[in-house]
Formats: C-alpha cells, structure tokens, sequence
C-alpha cells in the first residue's frame, strides 16, 4: 500500500517513530533532507487528490527523492527485475500513485545498494574518491587525446 512504500522510503531516509509520543522523530535522517524535511512528507499522495494545492506537496517531495538518485542508479529498478521477467509498465496502467510507487521503489535499490550501512561521513568519502578518480580519468583521457573533444555545445540560436 502507499502507507507501506512510505513507512519503508521514511525508515531508509533516517525518521524513527516514537511510541511513546506517536511522532517520528528526523535525529538520524540524512542532513539536507532533514534541513528539507523535518517530518517524513507524504511521498505518493495517499489522499488520491491531484489538485495542484493538495498534490503539490507530495509531487514535490517525490521528485527531490529521484534526484538525489544518481545518474547511474536511475535503471535501478529495470536492472533488477527484467531477469525476472518483468516486462515494464504499460502507458495505460499508469497512474500518479503508481509511477511514485516505482520511483519509491527505484531509491530503494539505490538505498540498498549505494547507502546501506554507511555514515553520513562515509558516503561524504566515498564520493569525494569517485570524483577523484573520475577527474584523474578524464586528464588522462585528454592527455592521451591531445585535446579535449567532449565540449561540444549545440550552438545558439539568439531570439529577438
């Protein structure tokens, strides 16, 4: 159900729930999520309401938990379910719910296979080495090269 896929997203992002004051607590979630979102927002629109003042929060919510998806993550949930069998999602079956349901589900695996079990300072490391090796990489790339052809811009057509 929606209230499962958010209770999971919301114990994954760090929210704990308090049963002693029927609260989730934000102590342990991500920094800049918490900053973003100091209790846990509705991720799918459980109320079903996709006028824009009852959807906006949900929708927004959702799309800040895809971008912090990276780009090579974003296939997560094709790559694992295609050996499967799983053939992909019909344009017709889809709805609000369902696609935020499957985007939930993408931040999962990535959650599972990227973040689980890290700090936050960790992950702080592990990325500063990505970026590290990915700059060492491309110098050498142009170094081998002689000069640097990956700055293609598609030219600009000026409106008046």
């Amino acid at each position: 159900s929606d209230l499962e896929v958010n209770t999971l997203v919301w114990k994954c992002l760090g929210y704990r729930f308090n049963e002693e004051t029927e609260s989730w607590d934000p102590t342990d979630v991500f920094p800049k999520w918490k900053e973003k979102y100091p209790s846990p927002p509705d991720l799918i629109g459980m109320q079903r309401v996709y006028s824009r003042e009852v959807d906006q929060p949900s929708l927004r919510s959702n799309q800040a938990l895809v971008r912090s998806i990276p780009v090579d993550n974003k296939q997560s949930l094709k790559e694992h379910l295609k050996p499967l069998g799983w053939k992909g999602y019909q344009y017709r079956e889809l709805t609000p719910n369902k696609t935020r349901r499957a985007q939930c589900a993408n931040w999962l695996i990535f959650y599972r296979e990227e973040l689980f079990g890290y700090t936050v300072e960790e992950l702080r490391e592990r990325r500063r080495l990505k970026k590290e090796a990915e700059a060492e990489a491309e110098a050498k790339r142009i170094a081998e090269e002689g000069e640097d052809t990956d700055n293609w811009k598609p030219p600009v057509k000026e409106v008046f």
